[in-house]
C-alpha cells in the first residue's frame, strides 16, 4: 500500500533521496527503493537511531536472492 513519500538513505553510496513509501509485505516496514545515484536497492528510510540498517539487512538479502534467481529466467518482455 502506498503511504506517501519519505526520505531514504542508500547503504552503498550514502545518497539521501525522497522516494515512495510503500509497505513491505503487509508490515510497517517500507519497501527499499532504487537509489537514483548508484542503482542499488540497499536503501532504507532514514532513522535518527540507526536501527533501520540492521532490520533492513534481511530484506536486502531476500531481494538479492530473488534478483539472482530470476536473472537467468528473464525474457524479452522484462523491462
Amino acid at each position: 500500500m502506498f503511504r506517501g513519500m519519505t526520505n531514504f538513505v542508500c547503504d552503498n553510496c550514502g545518497h539521501k533521496f525522497k522516494g515512495m513509501d510503500i509497505e513491505w509485505r503487509a508490515t510497517v516496514l517500507s519497501q527499499p527503493m532504487k537509489c537514483p545515484n548508484c542503482g542499488s536497492y540497499h536503501t532504507c528510510p532514514g532513522s535518527f537511531l540507526g536501527l533501520n540498517k540492521s532490520v533492513y539487512r534481511n530484506i536486502w538479502k531476500q531481494m538479492d536472492e530473488f534478483h539472482e534467481t530470476h536473472k537467468s529466467q528473464r525474457s524479452i518482455f522484462d523491462f
